[in-house]
């Protein structure tokens, strides 16, 4: 008999994510379920969608994977008060940084993002 599962998309996108992460850092599904206190399988539920997550073991698992909770969150809609907010581009950027390793390097791209805010600040 086959069973069926129900898997609510916004679940499933953020367990896909969690997958993505996880596997990028080469980290098994037992490490991370050792790391937030729970079993290979319910990581396995939380990345299939099936199980809901609390927040504890969500931020966990962001703590275990290195990653910041918004990075799960931006194919969610929220209402913005800037029309020229762009959650994706924002969200892909923070990744980029974080994977940055040197420091001077991170240091260096954050000079030119400053330099470029201000020279659009200041030309209207």
């Amino acid at each position: 008999m086959t069973r069926t599962i129900k898997v609510e998309s916004k679940y499933a996108n953020i367990g896909n994510k969690i997958k993505a992460r996880r596997k990028l850092l080469k980290i098994t599904q037992k490490q991370c379920a050792d790391y937030i206190g729970c079993t290979a399988q319910q990581i396995q539920k939380y990345e299939d969608g099936v199980s809901r997550i609390s927040l504890s073991n969500f931020l966990k698992i962001c703590e275990a994977i290195n990653t910041h909770p918004s990075f799960f969150l931006n194919d969610f809609s929220f209402k913005e008060s800037e029309a020229n907010y762009d959650e994706n581009m924002e969200s892909k950027l923070l990744s980029a940084f974080r994977s940055i390793q040197n420091k001077a390097i991170r240091a260096r791209v954050l000079e030119i993002v400053e330099a470029i805010i201000s020279t659009t600040n200041t030309s209207g």
